[in-house]
């Protein structure tokens, strides 16, 4: 009896100290499974974006895109914020623009800057940031089913044009070197753009993201075909990368 009194008594220890590791474990797999999850949607948004693709897949981008929210700053500290919603998904009325993947590629797709785009912003830096059900992951949630469960991140796009300031140089060197040293760069701050994708997670059910981060670059060498989109707002605007047409030099 004593000895079977000290084994339960081990057995005892044993299993508090399992119990106590099995919740970290649990949220390391966790953890693990939505960086998976969103390293396999991040190639997917990096290419649609870069390749300015206005159908992919059977539409697949309006069942997982919730909404897409463009914040527009001047340089006086004005703001215009538009939060363009996927009613089919969020249940939102109004404003229930993200119907096509045209849509979403445009939107998403809005530069940080571009002096094309009109008043009463000019002169405006652009913030994107869409909120996505994950594309990948388990079968429940795909084609937007399952909401209450769907896994769901933040995704802010930057698209930064080529910045090309070197004024010392145009300035310290002969006029014709100079001159043609402008029209080169003029022409890959047309045709040169850094995409970043940031990515956080998780969304919870009150607005709030978690602490999880990922971002993924990449250089697209396109010109950016700007459209303009008279709906619910005015100065509504659709981009899409061109991968085979190219300006000419801007300072020529």
């Amino acid at each position: 009896m004593i000895e079977i009194a000290i084994s339960i008594g081990v057995i005892g220890f044993a299993l508090v100290a399992i119990i106590g590791i099995l919740p970290r474990g649990m949220n390391v797999q966790q953890e693990n499974r939505e960086n998976t999850v969103v390293s396999q949607d991040a190639p997917y948004f990096m290419n649609a974006i870069r390749n300015g693709e206005m159908r992919t897949n059977g539409g697949i981008l309006t069942n997982y895109v919730e909404s897409i929210t463009i914040v527009s700053t001047n340089s006086a500290g004005a703001t215009l914020q538009t939060t363009y919603n996927n009613t089919a998904l969020t249940g939102v009325p109004g404003n229930n623009c993200l119907t096509n993947d045209m849509a979403i590629i445009g939107y998403l797709s809005t530069p940080e800057c571009d002096p094309r785009s009109i008043s009463p912003y000019p002169g405006m830096t652009n913030n994107v940031t869409a909120i996505v059900r994950a594309m990948s992951g388990s079968a429940l949630q795909q084609s937007g089913a399952n909401a209450v469960m769907a896994f769901r991140y933040q995704m802010t796009v930057e698209i930064a044009p080529w910045n090309y300031a070197t004024p010392g140089y145009a300035t310290n060197v002969a006029a014709s070197a100079s001159t043609n040293y402008l029209n080169y760069m003029g022409y890959m701050a047309a045709n040169l753009y850094e995409i970043r994708l940031r990515f956080a997670w998780p969304v919870l059910p009150n607005g709030s993201v978690g602490p999880n981060r990922l971002t993924y670059r990449s250089l697209v060498g396109s010109h950016l075909l700007i459209t303009n989109v008279y709906g619910n707002n005015p100065n509504t605007y659709w981009y899409f990368f061109q991968p085979q047409t190219f300006l000419a030099a801007t300072n020529s």
